[in-house]
């Protein structure tokens, strides 16, 4: 089997898929310019790279889509659907078939379902590494290993790369979204409940602000933007008060903990938490820590 003098690649399928592997390469070659149609789909995922040329995908009870040069889009195992070029536009469509028990969930993870074509940045580098793949049967390059490694760096550099929903010319049953880096007046979206969600579970590590900013795509700045809108303070008062919130919960199930083992257990120097603590509760925490214990004894003698 050879690349055809017209540049196409035809149809290429790998060896026996290793089990031990999460994701491994089923298939990979470029389309014909003719009407390709899969009533009952794939058994693998594949993920299509249109290069040049324009073409139409459709996919039985959830739309009709045009496709332009420099998009992509991923088909899910099972799923009937239909492609076609335009007439006389030169569709040149790669596709890699991709199988495995992981592929759905690093799929979903990144990004890239469901299946709507979004545009890709620098639409040649993928088509070169798709034609490399192509190719390394030829190189002596056989090892599933390898090729799982290839395949799942290129679904993470594609997600990178992928630019956005925008322009994926949607014409019957879809709805197109533009994704931003950063929502400016969004303080419910997803990424800013993820970081609450980031500063609740590791409030007792040392977590800067930065890191969960970073963790979640979000500049320092706009992170604390978001915080002022939603809760009145910056991302680091919130932490705080969580932090002290916290840690009068904890004196209030453990009254026979120390000042020292509270601090320590949200992560705050004694010092500093004694000051916070009262700044925060009106008193410091030994004298909260007092009050609950007399409060205890009270009971126990009552009883």
């Amino acid at each position: 089997m050879s690349e055809r003098n017209d540049g196409m690649l035809a149809f290429r399928l790998t060896g026996l898929p290793d089990s031990r592997l999460p994701l491994y390469l089923y298939c990979v070659g470029t389309h014909e310019e003719k009407p390709q149609l899969r009533p009952d789909g794939f058994p693998v995922y594949q993920l299509f790279l249109s290069r040049t040329g324009m073409g139409k995908l459709k996919i039985p009870g959830k739309g009709v889509w045009s496709v332009n040069a420099g998009q992509m889009f991923v088909i899910e195992p099972g799923i009937a659907y239909e492609h076609m070029p335009h007439s006389k536009s030169g569709w040149e469509l790669g596709y890699i078939g991709i199988g495995g028990e992981s592929v759905e969930s690093v799929l979903h993870a990144v990004g890239l379902l469901p299946s709507e074509p979004r545009n890709l940045k620098d639409m040649e580098q993928f088509w070169s590494r798709m034609t490399d793949i192509w190719h390394a049967p030829d190189q002596g390059h056989t090892d599933g290993w390898n090729n799982s490694a290839l395949i799942y760096q290129l679904i993470l550099d594609i997600a990178r790369c992928r630019v956005s929903h925008e322009g994926a010319g949607s014409l019957e049953g879809s709805q197109t979204s533009v994704i931003t880096a950063e929502k400016e007046n969004d303080p419910g979206s997803e990424a800013f409940a993820r970081a609450i969600e980031l500063m609740h579970v590791h409030y007792q590590e040392d977590l800067l602000l930065k890191h969960v900013a970073e963790a979640v795509g979000y500049s320092v700045q706009h992170l604390n933007r978001l915080f002022h809108q939603k809760h009145g303070v910056t991302g680091h008062q919130y932490m705080q008060r969580l932090r002290l919130q916290k840690a009068s919960k904890w004196l209030a199930d453990h009254p026979q903990s120390s000042v020292k083992e509270v601090a320590e257990m949200i992560g705050m120097e004694a010092n500093y938490f004694i000051r916070m603590f009262k700044r925060e509760f009106g008193e410091t925490p030994g004298k909260e820590i007092k009050q609950r214990n007399q409060l205890k004894a009270n009971q126990d003698s009552h009883h």
